[in-house]
């Protein structure tokens, strides 16, 4: 090998050194571990019960993702007004993103105003005028309400008393109540407190629109009324096995804990997101444990 030949070997030699030096550099002090998002689900503060199946959907995702899930799902004081105080102490403690279930609509859209706008935020029900919100994952709520009638209906049920306590049902009311004048069913609406003393109609349908008022009515049944309403926790489906419940319109609540924490994760990382509308379905002491009815009621996850 000549002189020049072996200028050239070594130059190019020393370039090679050089480039696996500043490789090796880089991988020992590299930072490319991925990033752990910090997201807080805040639930409506109803009992754990009502929200097991969409806990898991949540954890299930985050173990995916590698997310850092907290859940807040009871509030101190008056429920709506604390659960914005909640989301304010998530945002200034932080967090990346949040999901959330509403208590009161019209308070948590003025309290998400005032949210920084690189909160990542999912809502889990309809849409809250006003706020800026990356993505809604709920039913449609007035196709709830026509299922829930059609039920009602091929019962050969010929009146009923639809107990309300919340706006956030209005959608759903008139679903149903459309469908049943339809059909020129009697239709009484009756606005009470889930948690107050009332009695039970007898010869008429009585029917919910809430997960909690929906459990209230199983719990005043006295066998002489009918009960439709919404909500698959463990006591309402122990409710509809027991004849408590005649039908439960439902929705897959592990879908929507699973595809709302996947929403959060992808606003996170600069994906425009488009609202997601589940499919709702009606379960009947027929049908709860037969497939599909029985994945979407009892989840593994």
């Amino acid at each position: 090998m000549g002189r020049i030949e072996k200028r050239i070997f070594f130059g190019v030699l020393l370039v090679l050194l050089s480039a696996l030096g500043a490789m090796l550099f880089q991988n020992a002090f590299a930072t490319d571990a991925p990033r752990i998002y910090r997201v807080s689900v805040l639930l409506d503060g109803a009992g754990e019960d009502y929200w097991q199946s969409f806990r898991r959907g949540v954890n299930q995702a985050a173990q995916e993702h590698n997310v850092d899930v907290r859940f807040l799902s009871r509030y101190e004081g008056e429920p709506g007004p604390a659960q914005v105080d909640a989301l304010r102490g998530e945002w200034e403690a932080e967090a990346d993103g949040v999901v959330l279930i509403p208590v009161d609509g019209t308070l948590l859209a003025a309290g998400l105003r005032e949210a920084p706008s690189t909160l990542a935020v999912a809502v889990v029900g309809p849409e809250l005028k006003g706020a800026d919100v990356g993505c809604y994952i709920s039913s449609d709520p007035a196709e709830m309400g026509r299922q829930l009638a059609d039920a009602i209906i091929a019962d050969g049920q010929s009146a009923c008393t639809v107990y309300l306590s919340r706006e956030a049902a209005s959608q759903r009311y008139q679903g149903l109540v459309t469908r049943l004048l339809e059909r020129r069913i009697a239709c009484e609406q009756v606005t009470v407190d889930p948690e107050e003393d009332f009695a039970l109609p007898d010869g008429r349908a009585a029917v919910a629109l809430e997960p909690e008022m929906t459990q209230a009515l199983c719990q005043r049944s006295g066998g002489t009324s009918q009960v439709y309403g919404v909500g698959a926790s463990n006591q309402l489906l122990h409710d509809l096995e027991e004849g408590k419940a005649a039908a439960l319109a439902v929705q897959s609540d592990y879908d929507a804990g699973y595809l709302s924490l996947l929403s959060v994760i992808a606003q996170l990382e600069g994906e425009r997101q488009e609202n997601r509308v589940l499919e709702s379905y009606v379960a009947t002491a027929e049908n709860m444990f037969t497939d599909p009815m029985d994945q979407i009621l009892f989840p593994i996850g």
